[in-house]
């Protein structure tokens, strides 16, 4: 018998009796999915494809780059002794010009402008679906999808059929020229089309079974074992669940920030998701707006000079592996070496990474930074429905078990424990999310990403 032939019975029977239970398929060791393979780190001695072009364009030869390169320091010592340099300086300099945007009191949205949503201008070519009429527009209409109260007002409304027929032509045209959002449509999920008949709710702990009984709390935890095991957690060490996007990802990392220290400072760089300050707005935190790069990246400087400002109160850092609109990735090390010369006590720091598209491809990319909580990381968050592909938004949110402690409590007629930002939560996603995870593994995984 399938896994799903097997969770449908399972499903079908929670639904009429409504009991508690927990239920897991063994998955033999031949089925599993092999460990991706740790990618080594950036050395003089592997040289990317980029830097062999721009060797090309050189009047230097290769070979004397390579005695150059063997010859110098450490590429990780010589970086230490520049950020030093900058941290020595009686005044930190900000290349941008921008001031540091403090978001205590500031009740306007933060973040970056969207450019999402606008039409391809330059043509998609074949496979684009017509336009719908005026027609088809008006049965689209407010007036038309309304709900009656009466019969009198039914008899006066398109049909339903006709409604959501003229819906799914809207969606088709609407897919055929997605522009802008990265998000991966080429998916096949028809072989759960069924399992949409039962109402497939985790709420609650995703390791402690509610009395619910129709829940997918075995597919949740085996996708959070997944992106553990990705990103080199230790087993034991993490906990996680499967969210409703990567927002609720963030909102999760920096509630836990926020119980661990709470009167630290969250710091983030001006192009950050907007969720971030939004937490810290729903959260009452003190947080810092750092101005960035040319390329998008948190500008190092101005966040080495505002921490130093304020080294009285702990630090809460949102590291973004992917900003919304260029792609930037925050140097975790960097970052890590600015809180070491600052001397700057593990104990007194939190990091958070929203890695929402680009955390689920940079460990498929060559010379890509690694994702590691062999390094100090405290939380990330990623999104589902992006590089992966889903029907439905989700995520997977991912932390340190010790930190979940500080939010955990007690509800008894869940039987169960609060430790999510929502309660009820759509059992559906899950098993989404591990129906592609199964189907793709890692080296379909790669495939898409490269």
């Amino acid at each position: 018998m399938s896994t799903l032939a097997a969770f449908r019975r399972v499903a079908s029977r929670a639904s009429i009796i409504r009991s508690a239970g927990q239920w897991a398929t063994p998955v033999s060791a031949e089925t599993r999915s092999p460990l991706l393979m740790k990618f080594q780190p950036f050395s003089s001695k592997a040289v990317p494809p980029v830097i062999s072009q721009q060797r090309a364009q050189s009047t230097v030869t290769a070979e004397e780059e390579d005695a150059a390169a063997e010859s110098s320091e450490d590429l990780a010592e010589l970086a230490n002794k520049l950020d030093q340099t900058h941290l020595d300086e009686a005044h930190m300099s900000n290349n941008t010009g921008s001031e540091v945007q403090d978001f205590t009191s500031n009740k306007e949205k933060s973040g970056t402008p969207s450019p999402w949503a606008v039409f391809d201008a330059w043509g998609a070519g074949e496979g684009i679906s017509e336009p719908l009429s005026d027609e088809e527009e008006g049965i689209l209409s407010k007036e038309s999808v309304m709900i009656p109260t009466t019969e009198e007002e039914r008899a006066l409304l398109p049909d339903e059929s006709d409604i959501l027929q003229t819906y799914d032509k809207l969606l088709k045209r609407k897919s055929s020229v997605h522009f802008g959002y990265p998000y991966n449509l080429m998916y096949n999920h028809e072989e759960l089309y069924e399992f949409m008949k039962y109402s497939i709710n985790n709420l609650g702990d995703p390791y402690i079974t509610s009395n619910y009984g129709v829940h997918s709390r075995q597919f949740e935890c085996s996708v959070v074992d997944f992106f553990a095991k990705l990103w080199n957690m230790k087993p034991d060490s993490y906990w996680g669940y499967v969210t409703t996007c990567g927002t609720e990802g963030n909102l999760h990392g920096i509630l836990l920030a926020r119980e661990c220290h709470p009167d630290g400072i969250l710091y983030s760089s001006k192009e950050t998701h907007y969720s971030i300050f939004k937490a810290a707005r729903y959260y009452r935190m003190d947080a810092k707006s750092i101005p960035t790069l040319p390329m998008g990246e948190i500008d190092y400087d101005a966040l080495a000079s505002e921490i130093s400002k304020n080294l009285d109160r702990p630090v809460i850092i949102n590291v973004n592996i992917g900003t919304t609109v260029k792609g930037a990735v925050d140097n975790l090390d960097r970052i890590l070496r600015i809180l070491k010369m600052l001397n700057v006590p593990r104990e007194r720091y939190h990091i958070h990474c929203d890695g929402a598209l680009f955390a689920m491809m940079m460990p498929f990319v060559d010379w890509a930074p690694i994702i590691s909580f062999e390094k100090p990381i405290d939380s990330i968050a990623v999104s589902g429905h992006k590089m992966l592909g889903c029907p439905m938004p989700c995520g997977i949110a991912l932390s340190r078990k010790e930190h979940v402690k500080k939010v955990e409590q007690r509800i008894d007629y869940l039987n169960s424990v609060d430790t999510t930002i929502m309660g009820s939560r759509n059992g559906q996603a899950a098993l989404f999310l591990w129906y592609s995870l199964r189907k793709k593994g890692i080296a379909g995984i790669k495939r898409d990403v490269v």
